[in-house]
């Protein structure tokens, strides 16, 4: 982990770790979550981009997550569930002052969490004795204070970086490992009828001489149409359960 990460997650006393709702799993970082649990701090699950997965999917993710941290489910895109998550944080502990870090790997929509929370007229404050320079709090509710910059983790896991949007699949050196993901969530979900990476060659006619599918090509293929948005499927659930919330004191 890099410093500006160690530094969040020694000044934080509730962490929140922002997945992506589509690949919960594989964009855990399970050194972190260790870390906290080892120092005694709160560690709060994000599930962001709720909107791009079924309401049972991520349920059933949900469910599973659980178990280790209280889960929330967000879509920081149509501000969807930050109620919640707010609501969450001020759970977590009786602690006051209570600072808040937002940590996670590229992509999964750590600033727009910061974002959503913050919100446009949210002002910073002085920074607290010891606090790094440069780095700003934000009042989120009386007497908690949200670390205005993400941990962001760096990776060179080349298949969760094709899978969160952060590398070109006609540059990686193995979309198929990738691609075999994305079709085994996709179809789980619905939202493709290809189960398997030689279901979807054959189905685009990517064909290889003799008739074998074309792996590569349909990888690339299959990344390429979900980095676009082409695949992929937008839900709407979490709109009535925001609904349910609107009057929620965040005070």
């Amino acid at each position: 982990m890099n410093r500006r990460v160690m530094r969040i997650l020694s000044e934080s006393d509730v962490v929140l770790e922002v997945l992506d709702a589509r690949f919960p799993d594989l964009t855990r970082i399970r050194s972190i979550e260790d870390y906290v649990r080892k120092k005694g701090k709160g560690l709060v699950f994000v599930l962001n981009k709720v909107d791009l997965v079924p309401k049972e999917y991520a349920e059933d993710w949900k469910r599973i997550l659980s178990k280790e941290a209280p889960t929330v489910f967000v879509s920081a895109k149509n501000r969807w569930g930050t109620r919640i998550l707010r609501r969450t944080i001020r759970s977590m502990t009786d602690k006051r002052p209570l600072y808040v870090g937002v940590v996670g790997y590229p992509n999964v929509g750590k600033s727009s969490i910061i974002n959503v929370l913050v919100g446009r007229h949210a002002a910073g404050v002085s920074p607290r004795p010891g606090f790094t320079r440069g780095e700003q709090l934000v009042r989120l509710a009386r007497g908690i204070y949200l670390i205005d910059t993400p941990g962001v983790v760096d990776t060179k896991d080349e298949t969760l970086l094709l899978l969160v949007g952060g590398l070109d699949p006609g540059k990686a050196k193995n979309p198929e490992l990738a691609a075999h993901i994305l079709l085994t969530n996709l179809h789980a979900m619905g939202e493709i009828e290809a189960g398997s990476l030689e279901d979807y060659a054959r189905e685009k006619g990517f064909l290889l001489k003799g008739g074998e599918p074309d792996l590569r090509r349909a990888a690339v293929d299959v990344l390429r149409r979900f980095q676009r948005g082409e695949i992929g499927g937008s839900y709407e659930w979490m709109r009535e359960v925001d609904g349910l919330l609107k009057g929620d004191d965040v005070a």
